[in-house]
């Protein structure tokens, strides 16, 4: 055998055995993690990799001031909206989004969401590719360090929240404003028109109920004002009572509650206030202390 083909057989014997060789898969280091929440009608979904301070400088260091990070480890964070959104007050489209932050020493930070979500790191970051941009004030908490990066979404009310990331010490919110009350209400009114005289008592009911719950007492007193004109009940006055007291109107609270009372005492029928009248009991206690 020529010393010519003694080394192609022998390169060709260490390639299959290159190839033969099973690879280990070793766990990550920035172990992949989701945050998830429903705001309303829209779906809230954050992919992204968990890195860990690990006794590490992180700002100014780890990750560079001034330079475009991927806001997490590995891939690039994405960021997925189920419908259109407003992130500090600037609308941005449904969709999924790769999410990076430029950090800076002092000053404001730069929050991008950006249209090729599939992506490596920042490394093949195109600014062209931005659907949006804007500012967010770093706040460095003094308490305890967060050993991990972590994303969570903390909720305001039916309309409102924001996306929080925190690691280390910084704690970072992006103010998230969804449609919740006006597709909501919107939704009402055509089921209202389509709805038989008898069912629209309970409509405006629900509707005054949802307006509470969605912090717009204000609004909402009109609409239960109109279920009581229809349909009267105990349940009518006790939401009439609790927007009224949520208006700080607590004498009104008093009184509309106190009518809930009496229709349910009046009618075999209405047992909504008795059915849980240990509760109601504790809020009219603290209503009349403020009133």
């Amino acid at each position: 055998m020529s010393v010519k083909i003694y080394y192609i057989v022998f390169f060709t014997l260490l390639l299959c055995l290159a190839l033969g060789a099973q690879e280990v898969e070793w766990p990550r280091k920035s172990p992949a993690a989701i945050a998830a929440y429903t705001l309303g009608y829209t779906d809230v979904n954050i992919h992204y990799s968990s890195p860990a301070v690990d006794g590490r400088e992180i700002w100014g260091a780890l990750v560079p001031y001034d330079e475009v990070w991927r806001a997490g480890a590995n891939e690039a964070t994405t960021i997925n909206f189920s419908t259109d959104v407003e992130v500090e007050g600037q609308p941005l489209p449904a969709g999924r989004y790769a999410f990076f932050l430029i950090p800076r020493k002092t000053g404001m930070w730069t929050a991008i969401f950006n249209k090729v979500p599939d992506q490596w790191g920042p490394y093949r970051y195109d600014a062209a590719q931005d659907a949006l941009r804007v500012e967010v004030e770093a706040k460095f908490s003094k308490a305890a360090a967060e050993e991990r990066l972590a994303y969570s979404i903390v909720v305001q009310d039916a309309d409102n929240g924001y996306l929080r990331l925190a690691w280390e010490h910084l704690r970072l919110y992006l103010r998230i404003k969804v449609n919740t009350v006006d597709k909501a209400m919107a939704e009402w009114k055509t089921a209202l028109e389509a709805a038989p005289q008898e069912k629209k008592g309970a409509l405006y009911l629900d509707a005054a109920d949802f307006l509470l719950w969605a912090g717009q007492a204000n609004v909402a007193l009109p609409y239960i004002e109109q279920s009581i004109a229809l349909q009267p009940s105990s349940r009518t006055y006790w939401i009439k009572a609790r927007i009224l007291a949520a208006q700080g109107d607590f004498k009104g609270a008093l009184n509309a509650a106190r009518k809930a009372r009496e229709l349910d005492q009046s009618s075999e029928a209405d047992n909504f206030y008795t059915d849980s009248e240990a509760v109601f009991r504790k809020m009219v206690e603290g209503w009349k202390r403020r009133e």
